[in-house]
């Protein structure tokens, strides 16, 4: 049965999905809307943060990430400087110069989400930059509502016939089979574009809410301004849906209830480089070993 979540901004968002999730732990159909996605609440991101935080302290193993390191997997703003001529090229530069890097890493994997939306890997063997294409449409062509798709899955590169547990798919006129583990997790991003404002849809095969949902939610309301704002456009709705979503630790009363008790310090989202010199402390995970 789906779950369908409404909410005004980010943290409003993650709260409505992990009330419905921490009773069962896990849901199929999970489709969470924010109407204003400019807007967080960082007192249920500080809340989260803090809880995962306290899971690193008592599990070796325990590999949280930060909300902002999240973000940056989908969108990395320190990349993006709007006030730069040639802002926008610059910033596919820099993408491109980080994830040729990566590539060389033996611990590659299959990249990042960025890494898929300036490098798509093709068919053809040529990468391809979905940002590119859509914004120049998003440009020049205000009369088309809906051919706005980029693919994150890429059936060659993740889908290996025979690999691992995984569920078979067809995808591309052949069928394929997405691996269970470590595979990208975020599948497509579908825009539209209507009367100025440009909403998006985010549909992931899985996602976890302690450590990945309120950071990915970051992530696609930044990549959603850089598309509306490089295009002349105001940003929309974002909605986010989940063919499976679960939330995974222990206690999850404890950290719905206290979430809730933080919530009400409602603050615009970062979209682009701090200054040079600007602070950057309050990006990192609580340390609670002092």
């Amino acid at each position: 049965m789906s779950t369908h979540v409404d909410a005004d901004d980010i943290g409003g968002a993650w709260l409505g999905a992990y009330r419905a999730l921490a009773n069962p732990g896990e849901l199929v159909n999970l489709t969470v809307t924010i109407a204003n996605p400019l807007h967080e609440d960082v007192g249920v991101r500080r809340t989260i943060e803090a809880r995962l935080a306290e899971e690193r302290l008592l599990k070796s193993n325990f590999k949280a990430q930060t909300m902002h390191t999240v973000a940056n997997t989908i969108f990395p703003i320190g990349l993006y400087r709007p006030e730069m001529p040639g802002a926008v090229d610059r910033f596919y530069q820099r993408v491109e110069s980080i994830e040729g890097a990566r590539r060389h890493s033996r611990k590659t994997g299959w990249g990042t989400y960025i890494g898929r939306l300036v490098s798509y890997p093709s068919p053809d063997g040529e990468p391809t930059n979905q940002l590119a294409q859509v914004l120049q449409v998003l440009r020049a062509e205000r009369n088309y509502k809906n051919r706005y798709e980029m693919p994150i899955i890429a059936p060659d590169r993740d889908s290996p016939v025979g690999v691992g547990e995984a569920s078979a798919v067809l995808q591309g006129g052949r069928g394929t089979v997405t691996p269970a583990r470590g595979g990208p997790c975020l599948a497509h991003i579908s825009l539209s574009s209507f009367r100025g404002v440009v909403s998006m849809v985010a549909l992931y095969r899985n996602h976890t809410y302690e450590d990945r949902a309120y950071g990915n939610f970051l992530g696609l309301a930044r990549l959603l301004s850089f598309l509306a704002t490089e295009s002349g456009q105001t940003v929309g709705e974002l909605m986010v849906v989940a063919s499976h979503a679960d939330a995974v630790l222990p206690q999850r009363k404890e950290l719905l209830h206290a979430a809730s008790a933080a919530a009400g310090e409602t603050r615009p989202i970062e979209l682009s480089a701090r200054p040079l010199g600007a602070s950057m402390s309050d990006l990192s995970m609580p340390d609670l070993t002092t």
